[in-house]
Formats: C-alpha cells, sequence, structure tokens
C-alpha cells in the first residue's frame, strides 16, 4: 500500500526536535495550529503524518519517499533528502481530525527521515506514528 503525504503549508525543526513522541513534529497541535502552550484552551490534535517539499509546499507536489512498505498495516517511509542550492527543503507535519499544519524547514544536516507507525484495514494511519531524522 503506498502512502503520498501533501499537506498544506512556519517554524524552524530544531525548535521541536526535542519532542519525543513524534521526532521533529510536535506531538500534538492545537485548533490554531501551534504546539500547546500554558492557557490553551484549544482542543488539541495528535500528530499523524508528514510531507516533505523541495521549497513551498503550495509550489510542488512533495518529495515522494523512497520506499513504502507493502506489509500490511504497516506504516514505514524512507525519505533521502536531497539538496538543490538556493531552494530549502520544507517539512508539513499533519494531525488527526484537523486540517492546521505544523511547517517548518529542514536544517541542512539533515539528510533523512523515516516514519514508522500502525494503520488500519482502509490505510489509515492510527495514533501518532513516529519521525526520526538524521
Amino acid at each position: 500500500m503506498r502512502i503520498f503525504l501533501v499537506a498544506s503549508f512556519g517554524l524552524m525543526l530544531s525548535a521541536v526536535a526535542a519532542n519525543a513522541d513524534s521526532g521533529p513534529c510536535p506531538a500534538t497541535v492545537t485548533d490554531d495550529g501551534e504546539p500547546p502552550g500554558a492557557g490553551s484552551a484549544q482542543m488539541e490534535h495528535r500528530f499523524k503524518d508528514v510531507g516533505f517539499y523541495l521549497g513551498d509546499p503550495k509550489d510542488n507536489d512533495g518529495v515522494p519517499s523512497d520506499d513504502d512498505s507493502e506489509k500490511e498495516r504497516q506504516l514505514e517511509q524512507h525519505w533521502e533528502l536531497t539538496r538543490v542550492p538556493g531552494k530549502p527543503i520544507t517539512m508539513v507535519c499533519r494531525y488527526h481530525g484537523t486540517d492546521k499544519t505544523y511547517v517548518s524547514t529542514v536544517p541542512n544536516d539533515v539528510k533523512g527521515c523515516v516514519l514508522s507507525g500502525e494503520m488500519n484495514d482502509r490505510g489509515d494511519v492510527l495514533g501518532s506514528p513516529d519521525l526520526t531524522c538524521k
């Protein structure tokens, strides 16, 4: 089963790298699309998937993963992030139950990312998958 992740489109990846639940993406966002903070009374949405784009996400279809897992109910995607001079790589984190996204520029020292988790029989991502970038 192939999954292509596309999202609508800012902040730096390094600002959220300490988040252990979903890796470089915040584990949750509130309805305003920001990571939850003190005093936030809005509903939180858990991390679901990610897309990578060369430059502005509005200008392209995204970077397809290098190899998607074909195992039933398993989500496994790998991205080798190849740089083009003058174009940053943009990461768009998506969340369950909302159209809100979290967008960041991938630092130049990050060479690749892996997303792994579980899916249901319809191919929907279950829970919050793990995203690791090196």
